[in-house]
C-alpha cells in the first residue's frame, strides 16, 4: 500500500475543503463573482496530489532543490503581502466615521435573474435607506449599468426599492452607465454636477469587503469620503476577500 506523505495529505485536505466551500456557496446563494476559484482550484490541486501521492514522489523531485526554495521564497513574499494587504481591507470595512456626506452615492452589485436584487446589494441599500431617515432632505445617487445578463440596469432596480420603501423619487439621482467601480465615481460626479450638486463629500456606501478600493478610487476621481459600510454574506467573506485582494492590486495598479 503506497504511503501518503505528510505534505499531501494537509494538500489533499486544503483541495477537498476548496471544493465542498464552492458547494457550499452555491447551494447558499446560488451564483456569485470570483466562486469558480475555488471549484477549479481545488480541483486542480486535488489531480496534482493524486498523481504525485500514486508516483510516490515529492515537489522537489520534480522541479529540484533550487526551483523549490525559489518558490517557497516567493510563497513566502506572496503569503506576507496577502496579509497585510487584506489586514487593510479589513480595517477600512470596520472603520467608519461619525459625519456624513452631503450626498449618499450608492454603488450597484449584480442582479440576480436579470432584475432581482442581490444580497450584497440589498444589504448596500438597506444602510442607504437608515441614512437616509436620519436625514430625508438628502440626496441618494444610485450608481450601476446594466450587464450583458440583466434585463433592467443596477441603478433602476435600486432606485425601485428605495421608492417602495418611501424614498421621495425627487430625492434620488441615476447613474446607469458604470461598468466598474471607477466609472460608478466618474459618471457619478457628472450626474451630481448636472443636477447642481457642487460637494464632492459623499457618504459612501457599499459592502465591507469593497470598501477599501471604494474609497480609493472615490478619491482618485475627486470626492472626500465619508464611509458608511454595509455588512458582507456571512458565510462567502472568505470568497470576496479573497477576491477584493486581486481588485484592489488592479485598482492600485489599473486606477479601475
Amino acid at each position: 500500500m503506497k504511503k501518503w506523505k505528510t505534505s499531501h495529505i494537509i494538500l489533499f485536505l486544503i483541495s477537498i475543503s476548496a471544493i465542498l466551500y464552492y458547494q457550499f456557496l452555491t447551494m447558499r446563494y446560488g451564483s456569485l463573482t470570483f466562486i469558480n476559484l475555488f471549484l477549479y482550484g481545488g480541483c486542480l490541486l486535488l489531480l496534482t496530489i493524486c498523481l504525485l501521492h500514486y508516483f510516490q514522489i515529492t515537489i522537489t523531485e520534480v522541479i529540484g532543490k533550487r526551483w523549490m526554495r525559489i518558490c517557497q521564497g516567493v510563497l513566502l513574499v506572496s503569503a506576507i503581502l496577502f496579509t497585510a494587504v487584506e489586514g487593510s481591507i479589513i480595517y477600512s470595512g470596520y472603520h467608519e466615521t461619525d459625519s456624513k456626506g452631503d450626498t449618499i452615492l450608492v454603488l450597484g452589485a449584480g442582479l440576480i435573474g436579470g432584475d432581482r436584487l442581490s444580497l450584497c446589494l440589498l444589504y448596500r441599500l438597506q444602510r442607504a435607506y437608515e441614512e437616509y431617515k436620519q436625514n430625508p432632505d438628502t440626496i441618494i445617487v444610485v450608481s450601476g449599468g446594466q450587464g450583458v445578463d440583466e434585463t433592467i440596469s443596477e441603478a433602476a432596480a435600486m432606485k425601485q426599492w428605495l421608492i417602495a420603501q418611501g424614498v421621495d423619487e425627487a430625492h434620488i439621482l441615476v447613474e446607469d452607465r458604470s461598468r466598474n467601480t471607477s466609472e460608478n465615481f466618474r459618471f457619478s460626479k457628472k450626474v451630481m454636477k448636472e443636477h447642481g450638486i457642487n460637494s464632492d463629500e459623499i457618504s459612501l456606501i457599499t459592502n465591507r469587503f469593497h470598501m477599501k478600493r471604494a474609497a480609493y478610487l472615490a478619491e482618485r476621481n475627486g470626492f472626500y469620503v465619508h464611509p458608511k459600510p454595509a455588512e458582507d454574506l456571512e458565510y462567502a467573506q472568505v470568497c470576496y476577500y479573497t477576491r477584493e485582494f486581486f481588485g484592489l492590486m488592479r485598482a492600485y495598479l489599473l486606477h479601475y
